[in-house]
C-alpha cells in the first residue's frame, strides 16, 4: 500500500505537487504581490542552506530577528521585512538598536525586567512607517498596566560622555598611519578623532578630558613600546595584530598578548590549564551567590553528582607570576599618568578638587577664614602631604598617600580618592585583577562554564549545572570561540611571514605556541560545531 502512495507522488504533476506540497496564497502571510520579487528570490535563495527553518518562516511571511541568529539571516529578515514581503518579525531588543525596521504595530508581550524606559521608547518609535502610515500602534500584551504607566512616563536616561580613547584604540590609529598610502591624511584622520570627539560636555570637564586625552596619549606609547608592541618609530611590531583584532576584549587582549610574548604557554603544557587562563581573561562571568547560597549549591553538587567545575579553580602561581609583573608595568606608566594629570590640572587653579562631588559644596579657601573652620584644616593637611597631589584633599585627612592607593590599586574603585574624577577604567589603566574583588577588597566567585564546555561540550550541563539561561548560552560560547579561533589565524600568518624571511625568524619561538593553542581551538571548536551544527562557521 505504501509503495503504491510513493509511485502515485511520483506521477503527480508539477502544479498538483505545488498545491501538495507549496504554500497556498490562503495559508500565508506573505505579501507575494507589492514586494520586489527579484530580491526576495535571491535573498530566500541566499539564506536557505544556513537558515533553512527561517527561510520556511519567511515564505509565510513570519520570521524572528535576534542577536544569535547569523548575519545571512538577520539581513535577509532585515530586507525583506523592509521590502513588505514578510510581514510579522518576533524580536528581542536587537531589532530598536538603530536598525531601519519600521512597522505599523509594535507589540511587547510578557513582562521582563529588561524592558526600561529606554527600551521603550527605541522600540516603539519604530511604530508608524513613513510615508505609509498616518500614526503607528503600540500594543501591550500580558504586561501589567503599573508597568505600561512607568514605561510611558519615565523619562529615559541621560546620554553621558565618556573617555575618548583607550590603549587599543590608539594602536589602531597608529595601524591606520603604518598602513596608509597617504601618512598625512593618516595623522590628520587620527587627530581629528583624537582633538574631537564626539561626546558632549560641560565647560568645566572640557579641559578635564582634554588634558587625559593627551597625556593618556603619550604615557600609553610608553607602555606599549615596553611591551614589544611598538618601535621607535611608532610603528607596531611583535604581536600587535592579534592585540588590535581582539579589541573588544581589552584589557584581557593586552594580557594574552603579554603571556605569548614572555613565553608562558611554553612552560605550561597542561591542556586544562591552559584553559583556565583563557577563561580567566575572556569568561568574566561572576557567580552572585550568598554563603548559604554557596553551601547549598556544594551539596546539590555531591547529589546530583555535578561532572561541571561551576567555580574557575585558582590560578597557578606561574600565571599569578606573570600577571603581576604585568600589572607592576601597568602601575610603574600609569602611576606617572595619574600625577602628572593631577599636576596639570591643579596648575590651572580651578579649585574643583575642592568641591565634594555630589552635593557641590565648595571648601575652596576664604579670605575670612578662621583657624577653627574645616576649610583651615583641609588646606594645612593637604600642606603637610604636598607629595601626594593627586590624592583628594578630602581623602587625604585620613593619611592616604600616592604610593598606598598604588600600591592596592583596585581598578573596580577607580579615582574616588583623587583629586579629579579621572577615567581608571580598564580600558584605560589596563590593569588586570585576577583575585576577583569588588569596591570593598571582598573576593568572588567565577563561573567555569567555558572551561566546562572545553572539558565536556555539552550545552544541557551549563544550563542545568552552571546555572547559564538557554538564550545567552550560545553567545558567550562563541565570543569565546572566536577568541579561539582569532588567536590561531593570527599565529598561522605570523607563521606563514616567518618562512618567507631569509633572515633569522622566530620559528622556534611561534610553532610550539601554535601548536599548544591550536590543540586547544581544535577540541573546542569540535564541542562547538557538535552543539550547534546548523550555526555558520567562523
Amino acid at each position: 500500500m505504501l509503495e503504491e502512495e510513493i509511485n502515485n507522488q511520483t506521477t503527480l504533476s508539477r502544479h498538483e505537487q505545488q498545491l501538495l506540497y507549496g504554500i497556498l496564497d490562503e495559508s500565508t502571510l506573505a505579501n507575494r504581490n507589492g514586494c520586489d520579487r527579484q530580491l526576495v528570490d535571491a535573498m530566500l535563495k541566499r539564506t536557505s542552506k544556513e537558515n533553512p527553518r527561517l527561510v520556511g518562516y519567511m515564505r509565510r511571511g513570519v520570521a524572528y530577528h535576534h542577536a544569535e541568529s547569523n548575519n545571512k539571516g538577520r539581513m535577509a529578515v532585515e530586507a525583506l521585512f523592509r521590502n513588505r514581503y514578510v510581514q510579522v518579525v518576533f524580536s528581542t531588543a536587537t531589532l530598536a538598536l538603530g536598525i531601519h525596521m519600521p512597522t505599523k504595530t509594535v507589540a511587547f508581550v510578557r513582562e521582563s525586567i529588561y524592558l526600561d524606559a529606554l527600551q521603550y521608547r527605541q522600540a516603539s518609535g519604530r511604530a508608524g512607517r513613513r510615508g505609509f502610515d498616518v500614526q503607528g500602534h503600540v500594543v501591550f500584551v500580558d504586561i501589567p498596566l503599573s508597568k505600561v504607566s512607568h514605561l510611558i512616563t519615565s523619562a529615559i536616561p541621560n546620554i553621558r560622555g565618556h573617555f575618548p580613547t583607550n590603549v587599543t584604540f590608539l594602536m589602531r590609529l597608529l595601524q591606520l598611519h603604518s598602513n596608509a598610502v597617504d601618512s598625512k591624511n593618516a595623522i590628520n584622520r587620527s587627530l581629528i578623532a583624537l582633538q574631537y570627539p564626539l561626546i558632549a560636555q560641560p565647560p568645566i570637564n572640557h579641559n578635564l578630558i582634554d588634558a587625559q586625552t593627551r597625556l593618556h596619549t603619550l604615557f600609553t606609547l610608553d607602555f606599549l613600546y615596553r611591551l614589544n608592541l611598538l618601535d621607535r618609530h611608532g610603528n607596531l611590531i611583535g604581536l600587535a595584530g592579534l592585540l588590535t583584532h581582539l579589541h573588544y576584549f581589552e584589557p584581557a587582549n593586552i594580557v594574552l598578548v603579554y603571556l605569548m610574548d614572555t613565553q608562558y604557554f611554553h612552560l605550561v603544557s597542561d591542556s586544562i590549564e591552559i584553559m583556565t587562563t583563557f577563561a580567566y581573561l575572556f569568561t568574566y562571568m561572576l557567580w552572585l551567590i550568598t554563603r548559604k547560597e554557596d553551601a547549598e549549591l556544594n551539596e546539590k553538587r555531591q547529589e546530583n553528582k555535578y561532572s561541571s567545575e561551576l567555580f574557575l579553580p585558582p590560578v597557578s602561581q606561574e600565571f599569578r607570576k606573570h600577571v603581576d609583573t604585568y600589572n607592576s608595568i601597568v602601575k610603574d606608566v600609569y602611576e606617572c599618568y595619574i600625577e602628572n594629570i593631577t599636576k596639570y590640572l591643579r596648575s590651572m587653579n580651578t579649585g574643583q578638587e575642592e568641591v565634594l562631588p555630589l552635593s557641590n559644596t565648595s571648601f575652596a579657601q576664604q579670605s575670612n577664614y578662621d583657624n577653627g573652620t574645616f576649610e583651615y584644616n583641609l588646606h594645612y593637611h593637604q600642606s603637610q602631604q604636598i607629595q601626594n597631589l593627586s590624592i583628594s584633599p578630602f581623602a587625604s585627612l585620613s593619611g592616604l598617600t600616592h604610593e598606598f592607593f598604588m600600591s592596592h590599586y583596585n581598578s573596580t574603585i577607580g579615582s574616588w580618592d583623587l583629586a579629579y574624577n579621572l577615567d581608571l577604567s580598564s580600558k584605560i589603566v589596563p590593569y588586570v585583577d585576577i583575585d576577583c574583588r569588588d569596591h570593598t577588597n571582598i573576593a568572588y566567585y567565577l563561573n567555569s562554564y567555558g572551561l566546562d564546555f572545553f572539558k565536556q561540550g555539552s550545552e544541557a550541563s551549563l544550563i542545568t549545572e552552571n546555572g547559564l539561561s538557554r538564550a545567552d548560552t550560545y553567545d558567550l560560547l562563541f565570543n569565546l570561540h572566536l577568541v579561539l579561533s582569532s588567536v590561531k589565524t593570527s599565529l598561522e600568518v605570523i607563521i606563514e611571514n616567518e618562512n618567507q624571511q631569509t633572515t633569522i625568524n622566530d620559528l622556534a619561538i611561534f610553532l610550539p605556541l601554535y601548536k599548544s593553542l591550536s590543540n586547544i581551538q581544535n577540541i573546542f571548536a569540535r564541542n562547538f560545531k557538535k552543539q550547534y551544527p546548523s550555526r555558520n562557521q567562523i
